[in-house]
Parts: structure tokens; sequence; C-alpha cells
């Protein structure tokens, strides 16, 4: 890795535990991998870069976790 790629995975990992920690402090839960935590799908493929990411969320409180479940 460079330089340049170490920093960007760095804050990278910050970034991610920023949003972890709000997510957390508002209570709320990203709702498809609560309900399917083994499922590996995908959004969006960067064929510059060669990765997948996942840009749709959907992020409800946990207290709504039973009515996402009836869905």
């Amino acid at each position: 890795l460079t330089a340049l790629d170490r920093s960007l995975k760095q804050k990278s990992n910050k970034e991610r535990l920023e949003l972890n920690t709000t997510l957390d402090q508002l209570d709320l839960i990203e709702i498809y991998r609560i309900l399917h935590p083994t499922t590996k799908e995908y959004t969006f493929l960067s064929s510059a870069c060669g990765t997948y990411s996942k840009i749709n969320h959907i992020l409800s409180n946990k207290t709504s976790l039973n009515k996402f479940k009836n869905i």
C-alpha cells in the first residue's frame, strides 16, 4: 500500500466508526442487514476500483424491528 492508500483506508475506517457511533446514539439499525445477516447483495459496482457497495439502506429505530419482521 502506498501512503495515500493507507491514508484513505484510515479515513474510511474513521468515517465508518463515526457513522456507527451516530447510529448507535440515535438507536438506529439497518433493517435489511438485521433480517438478512448472511446475504451478500450489493447495489453498486465501481468498475474503476473493482469494488461492490450497498448504497441503499433502510434505517429504523430498533423498536420498529418487529413491524418489519411482520412485513
